[in-house]
């Protein structure tokens, strides 16, 4: 296949997810002024398989809690330790990168902070530090880092990603791959085997659970596959949950709630945000992609393309601490939440990343090729569409056919479907009220206990909130790619009022 061929794969496959969304979404509204009846009907059986959708999520809900809290205690440590593997816990090293732009420096001390309080090895552990050449005081505030925590690990590496280097887009992921060669000649300069070492590569918000490294390296020593996995913790957004509005703490815990939903589905589960692998695979792969956005879930996909469909995602019991994304006020929260998850949604350029990459790959079966393509292609037109159907326009039909007489029974039956999944919701709101509780740390003394009220209230904006902040984006997404017209990467503001103490 030809590169000007390739391109026109590409540029069609870019089209189809955002051509699905507006059709699906244009069409309901079309067809029900043309014949409001089939209309009906449609909707009827869409909501009903939502309510089967929703019974179904709420199970692996429940499974992937129970999955974490059973573990909470568990001594990891004591485990790699002492069972033997044909790798062992002496031989293996571990690299944590951070990648820093624009985080305020307590941001990072915390993360630093809660990374020396972890049970593990301090002398196993090489921390990465590595910020942006654009950001002015980036060398400073870094190297004021690095003494302040130079004696409490193996080594810090300070690197700082020049700008405009050929080939690369300012994101995440380039900064990641620059950085990621500078430890490769430090590990070849210093004889280590990179077979033994495994990189986890963090936002600068990321604190580990002190159970982290060892529940990792016991993975990684017990997998005999462990060069085709990537490893996965559940990243609960809870560093400064006490001190947002409450719309942001329900989309973040939503997040949170999706991963948890999304790790027992393993066939679809793909590395998210913060997460661990094999440096000698990260090194075979070429690195994180340097001029695409969705660096954290192509990476999964760079190594499937590579090792013919033979790579995986193991969901860890432990989870990492991140920041909940908030502005300097309340609209401003807002804003910063749609980039966000606009930036989020901007992962359906996995669905044409991995289609031109695939389609000439005879070693990948049609059917797992096939199976893959769909999984992206349902998760992001379902992630653009389902919220703004459920909440705005099956509302908006139920009230427009108050004017319509004939044939009100499918409008009652619509109406009546449309309330058990109100009520379905409403039963997954309790859920979730149960379990988010685990996922609160312990109340700062300067905080009143009323906020606990304003925490049992915010799930019921739910309905709206999944579809401003949740559907809308993702739509806008899929229709700056339908265009072209790709938004810049967009560096989530920290923004830290005291410090946590759920770490």
């Amino acid at each position: 296949m030809t590169g000007a061929q390739k391109m026109k794969i590409e540029r069609f496959l870019e089209i189809i997810p955002g051509s699905i969304s507006w059709s699906i979404i244009i069409g309901i509204i079309i067809s029900f002024f043309i014949n409001p009846i089939f209309t009906a009907i449609f909707l009827i059986i869409y909501l009903m398989y939502w309510v089967l959708r929703l019974f179904y999520m709420s199970t692996l809900l429940m499974m992937a809690h129970h999955r974490m809290i059973s573990k909470k205690n568990f001594n990891w440590r004591a485990l790699c330790e002492n069972i033997k593997f044909d790798k062992t816990f002496d031989e293996l090293v571990h690299v944590v990168l951070y990648t820093i732009y624009k985080e305020p420096k307590e941001v990072i001390m915390e993360s630093l902070e809660s990374l020396k309080a972890v049970d593990y090895p301090k002398n196993k552990i090489i921390v990465v530090l590595a910020g942006e050449d654009k950001e002015e005081k980036a060398c400073i505030l870094i190297e004021e880092l690095r003494k302040t925590f130079e004696l409490c690990f193996k080594e810090i590496i300070v690197t700082i990603h020049p700008q405009k280097l050929e080939g690369e887009i300012p994101c995440k992921g380039a900064n990641a791959t620059y950085s990621a060669i500078r430890i490769k000649e430090y590990l070849e300069e210093n004889k280590y085997n990179i077979d033994n070492v495994i990189i986890s590569c963090f936002d600068a918000d990321t604190c580990p659970d002190k159970n982290y490294f060892a529940c990792l390296t016991y993975h990684f020593m017990a997998n005999p596959n462990r060069y085709r996995t990537s490893f996965q913790p559940l990243p609960i957004y809870s560093n400064n949950i006490y001190t947002v509005p409450a719309f942001a703490r329900v989309i973040e815990m939503g997040s949170t709630f999706w991963q948890l939903i999304e790790s027992m589905r393993y066939e679809k589960f793909v590395t998210f945000s913060s997460h661990s692998m094999s440096f000698k695979t990260l090194v075979e792969v070429d690195y994180w992609p340097v001029n695409l956005i969705s660096d954290d879930s192509l990476i999964f996909w760079k190594c499937f393309v590579k090792f013919d469909g033979n790579y995986s995602t193991y969901s860890l019991e432990v989870p990492v601490y991140m920041d909940i994304a908030v502005g300097k006020n309340f609209f401003h929260t807002i804003s910063v939440q749609y980039k966000q998850k606009r930036r989020w949604a901007w992962g359906v350029e996995t669905f044409a990343f991995l289609g031109t990459n695939i389609i000439n790959n005879k070693n990948i079966s049609l059917f797992l090729k096939i199976r893959k393509m769909l999984q992206i292609l349902d998760s992001h037109i379902s992630w653009a569409t389902w919220a703004i159907i459920v909440s705005f326009i099956t509302p908006a039909i139920l009230i427009w056919s108050q004017f319509i007489q004939k044939e009100s029974l499918i409008f009652f039956n619509l109406s009546y479907i449309n309330s058990v999944i109100f009520n379905c919701m409403t039963f997954i709101l309790l859920l979730s009220i149960i379990v988010s509780r685990e996922f609160v740390p312990p109340k700062p003394k300067n905080i009143s206990r009323l906020i606990y009220i304003s925490f049992v209230a915010q799930w019921f904006i739910i309905p709206f909130i999944s579809a401003a902040l949740g559907s809308i984006p993702a739509l806008d997404a899929q229709t700056r790619m339908m265009f072209k017209k790709g938004p810049e990467f967009y560096a989530t503001p920290k923004k830290r009022v005291y410090t946590n103490n759920n770490v």
